[in-house]
């Protein structure tokens, strides 16, 4: 099929993970179309994650847990984008919300994932089974495959400015004073069954300084974690920095980090599209046999599950009650090889 849109539309109002996986789908948009316009529907959470994206000429975000919640302001945002003339729309959020605002839109060609609605919404329809399909990254991409190739994976992508860039270099300097090497840690995440135990995590950090002299492990939490805190020594000579920063500056810090281990939380996706040079993730109840781009890399518990892949975890594991079984299954001694490696 031939199409040469002149305005493009991509729509991700999803989680912060998931809005940074579809940095790779505007990747892939602008190298088949150098010179067309690309557009992004995000919700508020995601809006800084891609506010200096060099790919996109304007960012709308759309508040559909707050003011623009319900069919009327739904409605109000589909004149408005039609409004715009999209020549073409990508529909990454597989969500019957993102589908009835499609089917709503005039856009010549519409392409999103199946699902109720979606032969009204869509001009092309993208199977989509999440226990079956390919990696996050490719099932965007998937999207544009319905309308033409797509023969190279573009890396996902956040635009640092020189300002953000430089806060994180005064940061070290001033917290981690003659230190040159750093380690993220990402002990946090939105569901308890998808953590792994902030013990882990400090054996991790501390058997990395053991071995890295002028290192400095760097844990990244966030608004709702600072219980974790007392689970990490600070100060002194410790080697170990709490991080509560804005997540463009935790990019910036981020980008500066040779390693960073995390669970499946936006947070460690944003250290693959900051440059972190190598993020290896924890996967448990939320992923079977994810392959990232090397050398990051995934890694995954590879034992039954109370929960299914496709879900995004819950508060606590049916089996124990509390903490994840699943993740648990993921020895120290196995990630520590991976970090040294």
């Amino acid at each position: 099929m031939e199409i040469n849109p002149s305005r493009i539309l991509i729509i991700d109002t999803a989680w912060l993970g998931d809005v940074l996986f579809s940095t790779a789908l505007i990747g892939a948009a602008r190298a088949a179309w150098p010179h067309s316009e690309i557009h992004f529907l995000t919700a508020p959470r995601a809006r800084e994650l891609v506010a200096n994206h060099p790919d996109l000429t304007t960012i709308r975000v759309f508040d559909k847990r707050g003011s623009e919640g319900g069919f009327t302001p739904l409605r109000k945002l589909a004149a408005e984008l039609n409004a715009m003339k999209f020549d073409l729309v990508l529909n990454a959020h597989p969500s019957f919300r993102s589908r009835l605002l499609c089917s709503m839109l005039v856009a010549q060609v519409r392409v999103g994932h199946d699902g109720f609605l979606s032969s009204k919404a869509f001009t092309h329809c993208v199977h989509n089974d999440l226990a079956v399909e390919p990696d996050h990254v490719e099932r965007r991409l998937n999207l544009l495959r319905a309308i033409l190739p797509v023969r190279h994976t573009p890396p996902l992508k956040i635009g640092l400015t020189s300002e953000e860039r430089a806060h994180a270099e005064e940061f070290l300097r001033v917290n981690c004073p003659g230190r040159n090497r750093f380690l993220a840690l990402i002990p946090g995440s939105a569901r308890k069954t998808k953590q792994w135990t902030t013990s882990n995590f400090h054996e991790i950090g501390s058997a990395w300084l053991n071995q890295s002299p002028h290192g400095c492990v760097l844990v990244f939490l966030g608004p709702n974690e600072s219980s974790l805190k007392s689970q990490f020594p600070t100060g002194g000579n410790s080697g170990f920095i709490i991080v509560e920063q804005s997540l463009r500056n935790c990019a910036a810090l981020l980008n500066r980090c040779e390693l960073a281990l995390g669970n499946d939380t936006g947070v460690s996706f944003l250290a693959i599209a900051a440059g972190c040079r190598k993020v290896l993730v924890l996967y448990g109840s939320t992923q079977i046999n994810y392959q990232f781009p090397p050398p990051h890399r995934a890694i995954a518990a590879g034992v039954p599950c109370c929960l299914p892949r496709t879900g995004h975890g819950e508060k606590v594991c049916a089996w124990t009650g509390g903490a994840a079984w699943c993740m648990n299954q993921i020895t120290r001694e196995r990630v520590l090889k991976l970090i040294l490696e």
